[in-house]
Order: structure tokens, then sequence, then C-alpha cells
């Protein structure tokens, strides 16, 4: 089995030979930009989870958040069906690839995944709730790694067998993720604006991926964010007309979002709106 974490360690020399090498190509001014724009990375980005708004009220209650095989052996340790079966359900058309991938690795059904994070809602297109985690979390990790993208896209061939080489050579320890960010992006920082940077570390479809082990809970959370469209959606729901008839499926919606809202008034989790 492969050890992705040690191997992004030991690509740390080649991470940072390949962003000096990309910027010695450049001309001295857009190389400087590069150079600012990796420090920005250094010091400004975090790691960030989107999440449905369930996994939210887990955390004010004092649950931690799983991964997707710790929630199938919970459900079934619930329903007493297969967790294979379950976990099948739950990735669909994902499902051949992530468990290849997972499997591939040491310890890969622990793995958590995230993004790496320089503003607005993350990727909603995920889940509408972005968690961002506290400064000081990756650091307190061993098990901690950094992909160019999506490792479903970027890991496996044409034809759809795992592919190992993006990570044997450009997977990267957290040492080394600004390195990593710049070099990928250095073509287009110069011709972005500062105030764009945050969308050449994760839009729509594009991101760098982490890879981590280790425990979430409320305590790893720094604040979250969320679209203006989405909260402005379930603060109509639950607050905006109370005689309103709702559906099962929108009364546990807008009990969850209560639920959040009295965690924000007690001062117990920050959510901040984004447009």
């Amino acid at each position: 089995m492969l050890d992705l974490f040690a191997i992004a360690r030991g690509n740390a020399n080649a991470v940072h030979a390949a962003f000096e090498s990309v910027v010695a190509s450049m001309p001295p001014e857009q190389a400087a930009l590069v150079r600012d724009f990796a420090a920005w990375v250094e010091a400004v980005t975090l790691i960030s989870v989107n999440v449905k708004l369930l996994v939210i009220v887990e955390f004010l209650n004092g649950g931690r958040y799983q991964n997707t095989y710790e929630w199938a052996q919970e459900q079934s340790r619930l329903s007493g069906r297969s967790a294979e079966d379950a976990l099948r359900e739950r990735l669909h058309e994902h499902y051949e690839k992530r468990v290849t991938f997972d499997r591939a690795f040491k310890h890969g059904e622990q793995f958590r995944y995230g993004a790496l994070y320089g503003g607005g809602a993350g990727l909603p297109e995920y889940d509408p709730y972005c968690v961002v985690l506290a400064r000081n979390f990756p650091i307190s990790l061993t098990d901690i790694a950094y992909l160019p993208g999506d490792s479903l896209k970027i890991c496996f061939a044409a034809d759809g067998s795992f592919d190992p080489t993006v990570i044997e050579s450009q997977s990267a320890p957290h040492t080394h993720r600004h390195l990593l960010a710049a070099k990928e992006r250095a073509s287009e920082v110069p011709l972005a604006n500062r105030n764009g940077w945050p969308e050449l570390v994760a839009s729509p479809g594009r991101y760098f991926e982490v890879v981590f082990i280790g425990d979430l809970s409320l305590e790893s959370v720094e604040y979250v964010r969320v679209l203006k469209t989405e909260y402005d959606r379930m603060w109509d729901m639950a607050f905006g007309n109370f005689g309103r008839k709702l559906s099962d499926a929108e009364r546990a919606l807008v009990h969850d979002f209560v639920q959040m809202r009295k965690g924000v008034v007690d001062g117990r989790i920050q959510v901040e709106v984004v447009s």
C-alpha cells in the first residue's frame, strides 16, 4: 500500500524546486507577483470543508464530522444492512473511483477531504455550508497532504484506472502548500487582480484538494460561510412566514437552521453570509 502522507513529505524539495524553476522562467515583474501570491497563500489561506446544514447541527450537539466510511458503518449498525451497500448508494457514480483511490493507500478509509480556502463560500456545488477550519488545526496533524486538484479527476487515466503519478510527483506537505498553489497558478497570477486571488485557489470545478486524518468537531471550526442566496432562502422558510405550511423535508431543514441560529446567537459558532 502507498503512504500518501509520506509521499507528500518526501516531495517537499521537488515542489520547492518546481516553483523556483517556474519563477525563474518568468520576467522579473511577473515573478515578483507569483512570489507575492505564494506568500499570500501561506499567510492567509485555511482549509475548508463544505457540508450540509445537519453537520453544523451535529457539531453544535457535540458530535464529530464523519467521513463516508464512518457514516456507512453507522448506517450498517443501525439498519443491519451492509456497510458496503450503504457506501455504494451514497457515492453513486463516484463509488468505484473513490474506494479505488482510498483503498490504494495506508489508512485510506480514515481520509477526510477538504480544500485550500482563500475566501467566499468555498465549494458550494458540493454542499452549501463552508466550514472553515481553525488556523492551528493543520499544524496539529501529522497526516496531511495537498493535491493540485480533485483526486477523482487527476489520479485516474482515461480508461478509469488508478494512476498514482500525480501523487508521486506533485503532492505536497502542509509546509509547501503555498509553493504548490503558486506553481500551478503561475501563468494566471499576473493576469488576475489581487482581489481575485481567492478564486485562483478555489472556484467551481477547480481547487487544491486537502487530504488528512484527524477528528473534526466544533473546536476545529474557525467560522462557517454560506452564500446569501441560500441563507436568505432558509431565513425566509424559518422566519419569514410563521403560518406557512411546510413539507416534512422543509420542516427538518428549518429545525436545523433554527438550531444553527441558536448557536450563533449564543456565541457558540460564527456564521458569515457572503455574496
